[in-house]
This record gives structure tokens, C-alpha cells and sequence, in this order.
């Protein structure tokens, strides 16, 4: 198991200015080895990350001699990027690389193995620039990848990719039947809604600063390009949404971290938030909400519980199927925040319904592996699948039907 401890760090003047040189070499190297990858490209020679560090380390001395003041792995791992960039373009359709500008996304490799790291009171040691004071220890025991410093807001970080050589037990609790499934719908007036009744409610972080960032973005757009005015509040303007991109992450984490180590199966619902946030009255509030941040910390901490994630289809209609009887609408607007069943009469919060309809989901889903490993017999399987179900649920059931899995 791969963990990423981040920790800040507190240089020097001095030492800042071998970090921000650092960040400048590790640019430097990316955009050389962009444009000669694309002259070999055209040329027909066909380059790799090895060939061009061969390259630079046989020129460099003589062209470039300023990169002898730093570590080469800032360098290297930057050149290694750019194959990485490419094989990404091609696998994923990421699009074509682009060169790095000063000031955007500053970073570099600092210690690239175990035998290079070291760190004690409080105090990482990084090559060519010695040791460097941090705001906390490591917290995790295992092997050292690789240490990444990156520049955030004008202020230092190091990124400490760490292999675990243990998993983190399962955290697992007794919990009753009703507990041990559940079900999260997520929305923009709460952050999550539980299918027990749960509510985390929304910061709405940007939302909340919004008022004193249209200030200092307006006092920004008056100072002169190029002044040292403009780069203090620049800096100002980055602390706050530095701020609060914080404020989010904190409520997310929490959140996430409480549910996990509540329930056993997650059931969450699959949205595309880009395609969402072209909404615009609504691409501000989803985008400060971030739903995909909270799936990728469900994933990765599902992981390191033990517990099992299960993630609906993005087609199935959670808000329009009645929790109880199983009934579908066909027309579901917005604007209607309380769910009103036509064939029951069950009335209950929109939010609230589609959570239980993700449970159910969940449910429905462990009784067919229990069905498909042996586990339950026949007769209770049929007797589940006879209540009303949705169309989605009845699909699925004719998709496993057709992989030969008898219930």
C-alpha cells in the first residue's frame, strides 16, 4: 500500500532560494525535453526518458553549467515526466503536454530513494540544500519512494510517498443488520444524506469567502503588471483560495472518514460532475461541493478499512424510485425537495428517499453474490427479487441471468 504524507515546511531565506532555483531547473528540464521530444518526433527519431537524460548530462556541463548548483533529480524525474505525459496522451487521451510556466504548479524531486532521506526533530534533509525545518514528523513507517517538494500558495510542502509495508486493519465494528449497508446521496444543500437519517451538512467554503475574494481580486486588477505590489497580493489571492480549498478537504474528510469506520458496504451514487457544472446556475455550488473529490476519498479509504464500496449505476433514477413501494416517476423537477408517492402515498425528504433507494441497491447486491458463492438458498433469493423493483434493479437481475448465475 502507496501513502502520500504532505507536510509543511519552514526554510530560510537562503534555502528558499535554492528551492525556488530547484523548481526553475526542474522546469527547465520538462519544456527542453518537450520541445526536443516534438523536433525527434518530426524528425522520425523515435526518443524515451533515459535517452534524453543522457543527452542533457553530456551538454549541460557546458550550455547550461547553472544546473550543477542543484540536485540532478530535479532534472531527471522532470524529464521522466514528460515520457510519462506522452504515454498518458496516447492511453488515455489526456491531450498533447504543454510547456510549464514560472509560477504555476512549482515543483521538483528532492530525495529520489530510502538511503537519501532522512528526517529527525522536526527536520527533513534535502540534498544540495541541507536541513530544512518541518511543522511535524512523519507518521508513517515504511519505505521511502521519493520526496517531492512543491510550492503552494508561497509556501513550501513536501509530499513523502511512502510504500506501507502493512495494511491498516480493517475497522470493522458490531454493527446490527440496518447498519451494516448504507446508502449516500449526494447533493448542494447537503454535502451527503444518509439512508439511516445521517446528515453532513455542506461548508459551502467558497460560497462563505466569496464576498472578500471579489475584494482582493479587485484590488489585484488594479496594480501595475510587473510590480512588486502585484506579486504580494497575487500571493494574498492564492493564501485565500489556498484557504478555502482547505475548509472543503477538512469537511470532506471528516465526513468520509466517520462513515467508514461506521458501516461495512457503502453504496454510492455516480455522477459526472463536469458535465454538471455546465449548468451555469448551478456550475458554481457543484463545483465548490466537489463530488469528485468525495468518491476518490471513499475509494482509496474503503481500501484501507477493509470495507467494500459499491458504486451505482450512473443511469439509475435513486430520486424517482419510491423507497417503499418501488414506484417510478417519470417527471421529477428540481425544485420539488420532498418526494410524494403516488401509488403508497409514502411523502418523505427527496434526498432521504434516494439514499434509501442506494441501500437498497446495496442490499439487493449482496444477495445475488450470496446467491452466486452458494451462500443463501433459493427460496429467500426469490422471495427478495418478488418485491417491487425498479427497472435498473430488473436488468441487472437479466444480466445475470445471462452469465449462467442460478438464484
Amino acid at each position: 500500500m502507496i501513502k502520500a504524507h504532505k507536510i509543511k515546511l519552514n526554510p530560510t531565506k537562503s534555502q528558499e532560494k535554492l528551492l525556488r532555483q530547484s523548481c526553475g531547473v526542474a522546469r527547465f528540464a520538462f519544456n527542453w525535453a518537450l520541445n526536443k521530444w516534438k523536433e525527434d518526433y518530426k524528425a522520425g527519431i523515435k526518443q524515451s526518458a533515459y535517452s534524453l537524460i543522457k543527452h542533457l548530462n553530456s551538454i549541460k556541463r557546458i550550455e547550461y553549467p547553472w544546473m550543477q548548483e542543484t540536485s540532478k533529480t530535479c532534472s531527471q524525474y522532470a524529464i521522466h515526466n514528460v515520457e510519462a505525459a506522452f504515454k498518458k496522451m496516447w492511453k488515455e487521451k489526456s491531450g498533447y503536454p504543454k510547456f510549464k510556466k514560472k509560477g504555476i504548479k512549482d515543483s521538483f524531486v528532492a530525495v529520489e530513494n530510502k538511503e537519501q532521506f532522512k528526517q529527525k526533530d522536526k527536520k527533513i534533509r534535502l540534498p544540495r540544500i541541507g536541513w530544512v525545518k518541518c511543522y511535524e514528523n512523519l507518521r508513517f513507517d515504511g519505505k521511502v519512494n521519493n520526496v517531492t517538494v512543491k510550492r503552494i500558495a508561497d509556501m513550501w510542502f513536501a509530499i513523502i510517498n511512502i510504500e506501507v509495508s502493512q495494511s491498516i486493519p480493517a475497522l470493522k465494528q458490531s454493527l446490527g443488520d440496518n447498519q451494516a449497508i448504507v446508502g449516500i446521496d449526494f447533493g448542494i444543500k447537503e454535502m451527503m444524506v444518509l439512508s439511516d437519517g445521517t446528515v453532513f451538512s455542506n461548508p459551502k467554503s467558497l460560497r462563505g469567502n466569496l464576498k472578500g475574494l471579489k475584494k482582493l481580486q479587485k484590488r489585484l486588477s488594479r496594480k501595475t503588471k510587473g510590480s512588486s505590489n502585484r506579486r504580494k497580493m497575487q500571493m494574498r489571492v492564492a493564501r485565500k483560495y489556498y484557504r478555502i480549498s482547505n475548509i472543503r478537504k477538512n469537511a470532506i474528510h471528516q465526513a468520509t472518514t466517520a462513515i467508514v469506520k461506521k458501516f461495512d458496504v457503502i453504496v454510492i451514487e455516480t455522477l459526472n460532475p463536469m458535465g454538471m457544472a455546465k449548468n451555469r446556475k448551478l456550475s458554481q455550488a457543484v463545483s465548490d461541493v466537489s463530488f469528485g473529490e468525495i468518491s476518490r476519498q471513499f475509494s482509496y479509504k474503503a481500501q484501507w478499512a477493509g470495507k467494500e464500496l459499491i458504486k451505482a449505476d450512473k443511469w439509475f433514477a435513486s430520486s424517482k424510485i419510491c423507497s417503499c413501494c418501488g414506484n417510478k416517476k417519470e417527471q421529477l423537477s428540481l425544485s420539488e425537495r420532498i418526494y410524494r408517492c403516488e401509488n403508497c402515498g409514502l411523502e418523505i425528504d427527496r434526498d432521504l428517499n434516494a439514499a434509501k433507494n442506494l441501500a437498497n441497491l446495496g442490499t439487493t447486491q449482496k444477495s445475488w453474490e450470496s446467491q452466486a458463492c452458494g451462500g443463501r438458498s433459493s427460496v429467500v433469493a426469490k422471495a427478495q427479487l418478488s418485491c417491487p423493483m425498479n427497472q435498473e434493479i430488473e436488468n441487472n437481475i437479466k444480466c445475470s441471468k445471462k452469465k449462467n448465475i442460478n438464484y
